[in-house]
């Protein structure tokens, strides 16, 4: 590794930091802090350990975008970093070398934190009423299909939905009332902003720690209704999410919800003393599984349709400008998979035509790496080879998923992508059944 890494602190105000370190706070977030608390629909104070791991997934989150990777090699970085918070006696060498290693499979970086005292927390005199069930909803369509699964449950109570809002509001908010068509229970979308505000430099193009700062904050919110699980509904495909290529691996195909991070994460909530535990409940489901869900939950294939799925920082999603799907990067041809599955149509408006696109071009990189990955053998060691597996979740058990969902992706390309095209000749996908 090249460069020798930065220092920050990240305490409320930014001033009460070591003449080292450089000064983060919460006012280098869009959304501050106290709003923050206010935006989640607490049902009373969230638990101390709660609060401060929303704290540090703040800080984290704030140095990952602040540090542009680009400085150092390119690949990795790095970091040094101290966190104020309220029980700074709950983060042992345990807990930090759990959050370490946490980290460090998230982003490919290498992670020094630490903790000190002082953090003091807002507390809220109106609160919400209590919510029986807390589920991270992203608009797209596995947290779609779940919320659809859940709001169709009769006499269950509040379902609590957490989203991070990208620029994406206005469309979370359209796809939240398509579920009000089919509900059977209240249901309360909360939007929370991560914009974090332009500092010296360029920001970081990657969100690596998106994840983690999303999960921790619906941590909060469920220790807060005092639920006793987080659902981050995501279909195994993408939770586990093989690499395409060697190029691929590691901290650069997303793994937010891999089993093995629910597992560090898991372990550093219970190492805090903490009683919430984060799920997956979709993770034996192929996209196109999720997406027949939802339909039987009572879903429109034009509910489903508007929903957005969408990996490129180039997309509308990011840029408030035309499609919200791109229709190239890697989550986009697993939604379109999905979709033709459950459906036999894909009725999204993408940014791009697969069928007119030449496949020798940039846009269509991630169609080609997917082609020969399916067009090669695949198996236990190819789980294995960048991320390992928990004990709860033997391979053995998303094994068989993952090659029903090889048979999706490869039934969409077939059915996008022109026989005339290069990329199809001589194609001889080899998926199993």
């Amino acid at each position: 590794m090249t460069g020798v890494g930065r220092r920050f602190g990240f305490t409320a105000d930014g001033r009460r930091v070591e003449l080292d370190r450089e000064p983060l706070s919460d006012a280098d977030f869009h959304d501050r802090e106290a709003r923050l608390d206010q935006g989640m629909a607490l049902a009373g104070p969230a638990e101390p350990w709660a609060r401060d791991l929303l704290q540090v997934a703040r800080a984290v989150y704030l140095v990952d975008k602040r540090y542009d990777r680009r400085t150092e090699d390119g690949w990795s970085r790095t970091v040094d970093l101290s966190v104020e918070v309220a029980e700074p006696e709950r983060w042992g060498p345990a807990q930090l070398a759990d959050l370490s290693t946490l980290l460090a499979t998230l982003t490919s970086d290498t992670w020094h934190v630490r903790v000190a005292g002082g953090a003091a927390y807002r507390q809220w005199l109106d609160y919400e009423e209590r919510a029986s069930e807390v589920a991270l909803f992203s608009g797209g369509l596995d947290s779609t299909s779940y919320a659809a699964q859940a709001a169709v449950r009769a006499h269950a109570g509040t379902l609590l939905l957490m989203g991070y809002d990208d620029n994406i509001r206005a469309r979370q908010q359209e796809v939240r009332r398509c579920l009000d068509r089919i509900r059977n229970r209240p249901i309360k979308l909360v939007q929370i902003g991560q914009r974090v505000l332009s500092g010296p430099g360029k920001l970081e193009r990657s969100t690596r720690t998106r994840g983690l700062l999303y999960l921790a904050t619906a941590v909060a919110a469920a220790s807060a209704h005092r639920v006793g699980q987080v659902k981050a509904p995501e279909n195994g495909q993408l939770a586990i999410n093989p690499p395409l290529t060697p190029n691929r691996l590691a901290g650069l195909s997303t793994r937010s919800v891999h089993p093995w991070t629910l597992e560090l994460t898991n372990r550093l909530i219970r190492g805090l003393g903490g009683a919430v535990e984060v799920v997956n409940p979709l993770l034996s489901c192929t996209k196109g599984e999720v997406c027949g869900q939802a339909l039987d939950a009572g879903l429109s294939p034009e509910d489903l349709a508007r929903t957005v799925s969408c990996g490129d920082p180039s997309s509308a999603r990011y840029s408030h400008q035309g499609q919200f799907n791109c229709g190239h990067c890697y989550p986009c041809l697993v939604r379109r998979s999905g979709l033709l599955a459950a459906v036999g149509i894909d009725g999204t408006d993408y940014r791009l035509d697969l069928a007119r696109t030449d496949m020798r071009t940039r846009v269509a990189q991630h169609l080609r790496a997917l082609a020969r990955w399916l067009a090669t053998d695949f198996g236990f060691r190819d789980l294995v080879a960048d991320m390992p597996f928990p004990s709860s979740t033997p391979i053995p058990a998303v094994l068989p998923m993952l090659h029903r969902g090889r048979r999706e992706l490869a039934a969409m390309v077939e059915q996008v992508v022109p026989e005339s095209s290069p990329l199809r000749r001589n194609w001889n996908p080899r998926v199993a059944g």
